[in-house]
Parts: C-alpha cells; sequence; structure tokens
C-alpha cells in the first residue's frame, strides 16, 4: 500500500499568497511588528513555528498564549472575509481535485493530508476550492509545531484509520522545508510547481499519470479500484 501525503498552499491549492498576506497581516497587527515575506527564514515554516520563533525573538515569552490565540483569531477572521469577497480566485491547483478523488477509490493508496497550516483554515480553503476530504487523515500545526512532526503524525493517523501497512510513503508539497522534513523522516518527495529543483517534480496535478511514471509505480495505473 502507498501513502500519498499532500500539503495544502502551493499544492492543492492556489492560495500561497492570499494566504501569506492574511497570516503576515494577522501577526502584525496582534504583536506590533513588520514580518518578513522570506518564510525560509524561519527554522519551522508552519504558523504555530514560525510564531513561536517570534515571540522568542520579541522576547514576549510571557504573552505566549495570548499572541498565539489572537493571531489564529485575527487570520481565520481575515481568511474567511477573503474567501467570501474572492470565491472565485480560492482555486484548485490544475487537476488536483480529480487527483484527490480518484486516489481517495484507488485501492493501492491511502491519501493523508499534511499542512503547515492550522486545520480550521486548511479545510476552509479546500472547501472553498472544491475538494471533498472526508474520510482523508489530517494533520497540521494545529497538533504539531514542525513540518517532520506533522508528516509523521499524518502518517500514523492513517495507519491508525485504515489499518493499512505502508511499503512507501510520498510527500506532494511545493517549498523547501518540505523537502527537508522529506528527508529527514526519510520518504519520498513529489515537488509541485515551480519552486523548488527536485529529481522528482510536476508542474501540476492536470496529467497525473506522469506521477506514477516518476516513482516506478506506472502499474498502478491499471488497477481495478474496489
Amino acid at each position: 500500500m502507498n501513502l500519498f501525503m499532500l500539503d495544502v498552499d502551493g499544492t492543492l491549492i492556489d492560495s500561497y499568497d492570499f494566504d501569506s498576506d492574511c497570516f503576515r497581516s494577522a501577526v502584525e497587527e496582534v504583536m506590533g511588528i513588520e514580518l518578513t515575506d522570506d518564510w525560509g527564514a524561519f527554522t519551522n515554516v508552519t504558523d504555530v513555528g514560525i510564531l513561536e520563533e517570534l515571540i522568542e525573538q520579541q522576547g514576549m515569552r510571557h504573552e505566549r498564549m495570548r499572541i498565539l490565540r489572537e493571531v489564529k483569531t485575527l487570520f481565520l477572521k481575515k481568511l474567511r472575509l477573503y474567501i467570501a469577497s474572492n470565491a472565485t480566485e480560492v482555486a484548485a491547483t490544475p487537476g488536483a481535485i480529480k487527483f484527490v478523488n480518484d486516489m481517495k477509490s484507488h485501492p493501492n493508496v491511502i491519501l493523508a493530508i499534511a499542512t503547515g497550516g492550522w486545520e480550521e483554515s486548511a479545510r476552509m480553503k479546500l472547501k472553498a476550492a472544491g475538494f471533498d476530504v472526508s474520510g482523508v487523515s489530517f494533520a497540521s500545526c494545529s497538533d504539531a509545531m514542525t513540518r517532520s512532526e506533522i508528516m509523521a503524525l499524518a502518517a500514523f493517523r492513517a495507519k491508525q484509520d485504515t489499518g493499512a501497512i505502508f511499503t512507501r510513503r510520498v510527500y506532494f508539497g511545493d517549498g523547501e522545508w518540505d523537502k527537508m522534513a522529506t528527508s529527514t523522516l526519510g520518504y519520498e518527495f513529489v515537488a509541485v510547481g515551480t519552486k523548488v529543483q527536485h529529481h522528482t517534480r510536476i508542474p501540476n496535478f492536470a496529467h497525473y499519470d506522469a506521477i506514477f511514471g516518476k516513482l516506478g509505480l506506472s502499474d498502478m495505473l491499471n488497477a481495478k479500484t474496489a
């Protein structure tokens, strides 16, 4: 059985820019600082990881719980308002919805979502973009701070939810931090889009059969769904 783990922003949804803008704005309003847009400058590129690092840098440890709570609340509010006003701009990457739907019913694949965002925001965006992720195991920075911890938890939950034994664990992501986390865990990595150079890379999910060829799993295309 193959475990396919999926990132959300920039991978399943073309949401990287507006999500980053909403997050940055919420952080700046709550903490009263100017936030860089170079996410690679942070050790843990997750919403909670970035906040924890900023709290330490600013010497605001005594206000940690308030900051985490208020940033998340404000971020979700901004995201909700953006989606309500720009519904047509919250779009799935080409082929991503079909890929998710087909893989959910594939006899040799178990799907899981592992995102560096909060679960509430990820589910909000996925729903707005037209995804049905019911029955898909889920892990986010609501559960753990680091990418590798989130991915490991998604794999654990997928095993618990399905009882499957995974011979391969493959993560689909669009950031260098995704690539590094998969390397740490010993998972395979498929780079989606153009931001990461990697030997296994696809522009999007429009022709997802190419994914199986790159992973040496072409025979899976001929498998009959249960």
